[in-house]
């Protein structure tokens, strides 16, 4: 095992960070308590190894006094990290009438730099949710009057007028590079001409939303975001050229960093580039200095730099999963690989063993984030990884010859293509085998299985058994996916389920999917509910997400969709529903308040807004009722959102939409208007419901539906509904009674 004499107080001061960060006030006396805790500890592993030193000590005091000792290393450096999270806290943006930012993004939401408060300077990291009408531009400056507010440790503004200037010279190089890369890959076909640019430098803006999925439920999403490879590549570059010229150490060294901050600027300071460039600094100043520490040291040395800087990242999860995947190449890629080097070809058993060393130190996080795992990811890193060093090294330099020599530019980048098709074929191809995600345990016991299983191959590892720790773990692995995969090999007989209405409880959620795209319309009230109904039936990600209102038994669960949909629309708004628009923005999506005759296509899919018309006050009337279109599949759908009898009425005068199936309005009350249920005329009426006081759903209403033609299919006692659709009619599976016609 390498040396973690850094690494265990380094974690033990991020988990501290990060455990502190969601609680406004809280790191200013969490950081008191941390230099008490690590007085106390040294003090304590004092005592310890002087007693250790007596004639009637056990062979356990060292080993203590040195975990104790680990304590109150840790317990120290928390210490900066937290007075830092103070500071950023009490840095009273949500005060300021004008703020000025640094950008670092193209379109909001995007991560910003606050540099002036009220024409006072400052320094803070930020994330710009909203911006009106305002042109970003990577590296650029704006002004103006912002909205901003605490989440944690880290300051959200939302700004409705900024005025943005040109980036500044140390900037403005910068972006016609990225532009001139992604016109000399326009020209090229295919998913390989999308994907170019982000293998290259990690510039995702040509990727479309199925190559995007296909490359997370894969495991391949790592090659677009820029990392320590790329670093590694540029810096390692940079040094043997300055090498080359005779250059001495110091010089050599001066290039390398300067290249490394340049490519920095180049693909913008995500994350993950934050993280490798700094583990990439502190290797230099390790060479200038005589002094290489050894790599986990080192990545240990980074992170706690990082943390230091922004300490909003000690909860993020793409830091987390950035940090944790170095570490496993680290300290278990040689080992992994010398074991499967016993019956496969050395390079073979590398390439094995690099995703398998990754995503088993990820495995815990990932599952947190969604409790599915992907059993293709491997053998889809065997095939596209010796693809990806070519892309990146071909595509960087027609990146930096676009500006000169966009002839030779666009050479280079059909060069580029051909491994970068080859890469998202692989994506596109494994995504469509049966066992590209397959479900787990959600947290707290996904979490814990995952973790067992690390701890299972560490241990083997520190004994000299890793072969033993790789299998116990494999099989802990197959017994907890079984398990947890029960209920969806149940749905298999409906594996080709068109329209689900999940079980929220008392609530409603909407799931519509063809031809690889996903609408889901409101999502319940608790994120746990409607995160089971997703992984059930197979859904990583959301392309269209529908809330009809925001009441909380149609919106509540929305935090389960951040950072999993791309665009959100919605009806007229409260005071209940920036917070959740605000924080689906954060995590990536765009958002649009609806009006009758909006219309967005997702794929195949047609999603076309029947109400509300005008203005009208947020609530129940004021629902999003969608017409959904499946073309091809036979099926049409129409979700009523909570909307009343005279709604139903005004919406009928407008125009009703016959479709096979309709959800229910308001859970089934008796508040419905016959009329527009016997335009719609379904045979299958959803009725999203759970326990409740309120009588739903009502007699009345489950009779509606069947003197339309219909069948009532209630979650309460069907529990999940999904239905499909062949030559043979509707077909229904319920997840408490199973399938028929």
């Amino acid at each position: 095992m390498r040396d973690v004499r850094l690494a265990l107080p380094v974690a033990i001061a991020w988990a501290a960070l990060a455990a502190v960060s969601p609680h406004t006030g809280a790191p200013g006396i969490a950081a008191v308590v941390a230099a008490a805790v690590a007085v106390l500890a040294l003090l304590a592993a004092h005592g310890i190894a002087r007693r250790a030193t007596g004639a009637d000590a056990g062979a356990l005091a060292p080993r203590a006094a040195a975990a104790v000792r680990t304590v109150a290393v840790g317990a120290a450096l928390a210490c900066p990290l937290l007075v830092g999270a103070d500071v950023v806290a009490g840095s009273g943006l949500d005060a300021c009438d004008s703020l000025d930012l640094l950008l670092l993004g193209q379109a909001a939401p995007t991560e910003v730099v606050v540099t002036g408060c009220d024409d006072a300077p400052t320094l803070r990291s930020a994330m710009l949710l909203r911006a009106a009408d305002a042109a970003l531009t990577i590296g650029g400056t704006a002004t103006g009057a912002c909205d901003a507010w605490l989440d944690g440790t880290r300051w959200l503004l939302t700004c409705d007028r900024l005025e943005t200037a040109e980036p500044a010279a140390w900037a403005a190089w910068a972006a016609p590079l990225r532009d001139g890369l992604l016109q000399a890959s326009a020209r090229l076909p295919g998913v390989g001409g999308e994907l170019l640019p982000g293998l290259a430098i990690g510039d995702e803006r040509r990727v479309s939303p199925q190559l995007r999925q296909a490359m997370l439920d894969t495991g391949l999403s790592h090659l677009t975001a820029v990392s320590g490879a790329n670093c590694v590549i540029v810096v390692g570059a940079a040094f043997l050229a300055a090498s080359s010229l005779g250059a001495r150490r110091g010089v050599r060294i001066g290039v390398a960093l300067a290249s490394l901050a340049a490519f920095v600027v180049l693909v913008t300071p995500e994350p993950s580039v934050v993280r490798a460039g700094a583990m990439a600094s502190i290797g230099l100043l390790g060479i200038a200095t005589g002094r290489r520490a050894g790599a986990v040291a080192l990545l240990s040395l980074a992170v706690l730099v990082v943390l230091a800087v922004q300490p909003h990242l000690a909860t993020s999860a793409g830091f987390a999963l950035s940090a944790l995947a170095t570490c496993g190449l680290i300290v278990h890629g040689r080992p992994i690989t010398r074991v499967l080097a016993r019956w496969l070809p050395t390079p073979i058993a590398a390439l094995i063993a690099v995703p398998v060393a990754a995503q088993l130190w990820c495995l815990p996080v990932l599952v947190a984030l969604d409790a599915q795992v992907s059993l293709v990811s491997v053998l889809a890193n065997l095939l596209a990884g010796p693809a990806a060093p070519l892309v990146t090294v071909v595509g960087l330099a027609a990146c930096l010859a676009s500006p000169l020599a966009p002839a030779v530019a666009v050479g280079l980048a059909w060069v580029a293509w051909l491994p970068a098709a080859w890469i998202a074929q692989v994506a596109m191809v494994a995504q469509q085998l049966p066992a590209a995600q397959v479900p787990w345990p959600v947290a707290p016991w996904g979490v814990i299985a995952a973790s067992a299983m690390l701890a299972l191959v560490a241990i083997a590892h520190a004994r000299g058994r890793l072969a033993r720790g790789v299998a116990g773990a494999l099989v802990l692995g197959a017994v907890v996916g079984l398990g947890a995969a029960w209920p969806s090999i149940r749905l298999g007989s409906l594996a080709d389920w068109r329209i689900a209405q999940c079980d929220v409880g008392q609530g409603s959620a909407t799931l519509v999917r063809h031809g690889g795209a996903v609408v889901l319309v409101d999502t319940g009230e608790d994120p746990a509910r409607i995160e089971g109904c997703l992984r059930l039936l197979g859904v990583q990600r959301v392309d269209l997400l529908v809330l009809t209102h925001f009441d909380r038994d149609h919106s509540g669960g929305a935090p389960a969709l951040v950072g999993r949909t791309a665009l959100v629309v919605h009806g007229p708004t409260d005071e209940r529903a920036l917070p959740v628009v605000d924080e689906l923005a954060a995590g990536g999506a765009a958002a649009h308040e609806a009006r009758r005759g909006d219309a967005w296509q997702v794929g195949e899919v047609r999603v076309e807004a029947l109400w509300p018309i005008g203005e009208l006050e947020p609530g129940n009337d004021a629902s999003v009722a969608v017409a959904i279109d499946l073309p091809g599949a036979g099926l049409e759908l129409v979700v009523l959102g909570d909307l009343g009898a005279e709604s139903q009425s005004r919406l009928l005068r407008a125009g009703g939409s016959a479709a096979s199936v309709v959800v229910v309005s308001h859970h089934g009350s008796a508040d419905q208007l016959p009329a527009l249920y016997r335009r719609i005329g379904a045979v299958a009426g959803l009725v999203g419901v759970g326990e409740n006081d309120y009588g739903h759903p009502t007699d009345a209403a489950l009779r509606l539906v069947q003197e339309s033609g219909g069948m009532p299919l209630r979650t309460d006692e069907l529990g999940t509904v999904a239905l499909a659709v062949d030559s043979g009619g509707v077909r229904v599976w319920s997840e408490r009674v199973g399938g028929g016609p």
